[in-house]
């Protein structure tokens, strides 16, 4: 099928295009579930689950380091490393951490909007974010790798590391897409950088059991009392270790990304770093997807996956 151009009158209606959607849900790998129903679940020990956090938290790091599409390095920089619910949780610490310590958050225009819904004494406004308002020392930061707004690798990285280095500005990397990513190069062993997450939930699909690691600078609060009292999500680790022993983080991206080329190509959209995100052009059709008036970020999750199974895409 022949490339659809956009601003010609053939193209589809996104309004109506099912496999369109605003969130950030990756690809469901049914391949995951085979292997754990046939491996895992008949197999479940609950004596040993306690014993399944020691396993994740050296086992992950490696895990992460295994990625031949990828390089998130300079992890090994970090003293401690904690259990986290995803990496929900840990972003939960870091808007308490910056409450309790007087820090004003500050994200990117396109960041993940939970970091704005969630906040309950200082909402955060897309106005204030700092696309709008330059960071300043008493602020902290969230950005995501690969970034929320583009499924890519924030476009202001380096001036980003830069000024918060220089004015002694705090940040937290949520590295939520890693296992659904290829081509993002970044290092992690900055000075300003106190806390990096990273989760199986898209990676790994495991949304209905969710499991994350946590990189931090310092060893204080809720995490690290969790997790130095096994207090934690042991099942849910178990399910991620039995995951990981078997499966590379590069298994989507490589199922998907030619997917993910076509798609793109189809629908006129640019590629990006993660399979499952597309970016539209500005114009009426493609413009309810904004995100903060600044990218028409697309979920093409279904449309990949639909392309992958069927050879077709939706008109």
């Amino acid at each position: 099928m022949s490339k659809i151009q956009y601003g010609t009158m053939d193209k589809p209606l996104s309004i109506n295009n099912p496999d369109f959607t605003k969130t950030g849900n990756s690809v469901w790998n049914q391949q995951y579930m085979e292997y754990l129903t046939e491996n895992y679940f008949p197999n479940i020990d609950p004596a040993t689950l306690p014993q399944e956090q020691d396993t994740f938290l050296e086992n992950y790091p490696t895990w992460i380091a295994s990625s031949k599409l990828n390089k998130f390095k300079g992890l090994d920089a970090f003293k401690h490393k904690f259990v986290s619910l995803g990496v929900t949780q840990a972003l939960d610490y870091w808007h308490y951490w910056c409450q309790a310590n007087g820090y004003n958050l500050k994200v990117y225009r396109g960041e993940y909007p939970y970091n704005r819904d969630a906040q309950i004494n200082n909402p955060m406004e897309w106005g204030d974010s700092i696309d709008d308002i330059p960071l300043q020392k008493g602020d902290a930061v969230i950005v995501s790798v690969p970034f929320s707004g583009t499924g890519r690798k924030p476009e202001h990285w380096q001036k980003l590391i830069n000024t918060c280095n220089d004015l002694d500005i705090p940040v937290f990397v949520d590295c939520a897409w890693f296992g659904t990513c290829f081509g993002i190069d970044i290092n992690l062993n900055e000075q300003c950088i106190k806390m990096v997450a990273f989760s199986t939930t898209k990676g790994l699909s495991c949304g209905n059991w969710r499991s994350g690691i946590c990189f931090s600078r310092t060893n204080e609060g809720s995490l690290a009392v969790q997790t130095e009292w096994y207090h934690g999500i042991h099942l849910n680790l178990a399910i991620a270790n039995s995951l990981m022993k078997e499966f590379s983080p590069d298994t989507i991206a490589k199922k998907y990304k030619e997917a993910h080329i076509a798609v793109c190509e189809h629908y006129g959209f640019e590629t990006t770093n993660t399979v499952h995100i597309g970016i539209a052009p500005a114009g009426p059709d493609w413009d309810k997807f904004h995100r903060d008036g600044t990218y028409n970020r697309i979920n093409i999750a279904k449309a990949i996956k639909r392309y992958k199974t069927k050879g077709n895409f939706y008109e």
